[in-house]
C-alpha cells in the first residue's frame, strides 16, 4: 500500500501546536459534575415566575433539556416563555448580561467558564443537566475495507481512494481551532472545510448523518462532531475513527470557538445570578433538572426521531409519559 504523510494547508491566526492536555470546562479537572462556584440554593416553587428567557443552540446536537424545561415553565408554573436562539459562545454573554435567564447545555468553552464562573460573577453554574457528550471523528462505513480503526491508520490510505481535489475534513466552525490541531498533530492533508458554508442550514445533527448518506454514494469524507455520547460511535452507515482524547495545548478560543477538547464533557446549566437570587419559582425547576440515565436515553431517543431539529412540541410525548421525573424537579432542595 502506498504511503503519503500530510500536513495541513488551513492555518489560524495565532497558530495551534500539537495535541496536549488542557484542563478546562470540558475535560479533567475536579468533579466535572459540581458547579463551580456556589449556587443559591432555591428558595421554593410558589410565586409568580413572569418571563423567563431560555437560551439554545441548534448546533450543539442536543437542546432539548432548554424545550423540557421551557415546556413545564409554560405550563406547571405559569412562565411567559420565550426561546433565544444563539450559539456556544454568545450564550454565556447574554446570561452575563441578563438578556436570557439561562441556558442549559453549555460545553467547552473553558475561557469564559474562567472569566465567568467567579465569586461576584453574573453567572452561576448549576451543574451537569444529565447528558454527557464528545467529540468524535466519522466516516462513511465503506472505509472499514482498508481497515481504518485509528487515525494512525489514515496516512496508509492510497491516493486515489480520495480522487480529486483530495481528503476533506468537514466540521462546525466551533470546532475548527480544534480541527486544525487534529490534522496538525497526525500530519494529514486534508482540505478542513466548514459544513456550514456548503450546507447554511445544517446544523450538527446534519453531520451526524451525512456519512451515512457518504456511504451509499462512496463520497471519501471525513466529520469531526460534538453531540451527545449516545449519538457517537459507530452506526448504521456510519464509521467512528478513534482519535487521541486529549486537547489542543494552544487551541486558540475565537468568537464562535467552543470546544478546545477531544475528551468527553457534560452539558451544564448556567443562569444569569440575579435570576438565580430572585426567588423565582423557575429557577427552582432549573436548579434541580437533571436527566437520570434512564431518562437520558428516552429523551435522546426523541432528539434522534425528530432529526436532531428538536422544537418544544417534540418533548410534549416524553413530558406526558414521565410525570414521576419531572414533578420532583419542582421540589424545593
Amino acid at each position: 500500500m502506498t504511503t503519503q504523510r500530510w500536513s495541513v494547508r488551513l492555518r489560524i491566526a495565532g497558530g495551534i501546536a500539537a495535541l496536549g492536555l488542557l484542563a478546562g470546562a470540558c475535560s479533567g479537572g475536579d468533579d466535572p459534575e459540581a458547579p463551580k462556584r456556589t449556587a443559591p440554593t432555591p428558595q421554593g416553587s410558589s410565586g409568580e415566575c413572569g418571563e423567563l428567557r431560555l437560551a439554545y443552540n441548534p448546533d450543539n446536537g442536543f437542546e432539548a433539556s432548554t424545550f423540557i424545561v421551557g415546556r413545564l415553565a409554560r405550563d406547571e408554573l405559569g412562565c411567559d416563555v420565550t426561546y433565544v436562539k444563539t450559539d456556544a459562545r454568545k450564550a454565556w454573554r447574554l446570561v452575563a448580561s441578563g438578556k436570557v435567564d439561562a441556558y442549559l447545555d453549555a460545553y467547552g468553552s473553558a475561557d469564559l467558564a474562567e472569566e465567568y464562573l467567579v465569586d461576584g460573577s453574573p453567572v452561576t453554574q448549576l451543574g451537569s443537566n444529565g447528558v454527557r457528550g464528545g467529540v468524535d471523528l466519522l466516516a462513511p462505513y465503506y472505509f472499514n475495507e482498508y481497515r481504518i480503526v485509528t487515525s494512525r491508520d489514515l496516512p496508509e490510505l492510497p491516493p486515489n481512494v480520495f480522487g480529486s481535489p483530495g481528503p476533506r475534513l468537514f466540521t462546525t466552525d466551533q470546532l475548527i481551532p480544534l480541527a486544525t490541531s487534529f490534522l496538525e498533530s497526525q500530519r494529514l492533508e486534508f482540505r478542513l472545510r466548514d459544513y456550514i458554508d456548503t450546507h447554511p442550514n445544517a446544523t450538527m445533527g446534519d453531520l451526524l448523518v451525512a456519512p451515512r448518506l457518504d456511504d451509499e454514494a462512496r463520497r471519501p469524507d471525513f466529520y469531526l462532531v460534538a453531540a451527545p455520547r449516545a449519538f457517537l460511535g459507530n452506526g448504521p452507515g456510519r464509521l467512528s475513527v478513534q482519535i487521541p482524547g486529549s486537547s489542543a495545548d494552544e487551541c486558540t478560543y475565537a468568537t464562535t470557538t467552543s470546544l478546545c477538547s477531544l475528551d468527553d464533557f457534560t452539558y451544564q446549566k448556567i443562569v444569569n445570578t440575579e435570576f438565580a437570587e430572585s426567588g423565582n419559582p423557575a429557577y427552582t425547576l432549573i436548579y434541580n433538572y437533571r436527566l437520570r440515565a434512564i431518562h437520558a436515553t428516552t429523551v435522546l431517543e426523541i432528539v434522534q426521531l425528530s432529526g436532531f431539529r428538536v422544537a418544544e412540541a417534540d418533548v410534549a410525548s416524553w413530558i406526558n409519559t414521565h410525570p414521576r421525573a419531572w414533578r420532583r424537579w419542582l421540589e424545593t432542595p
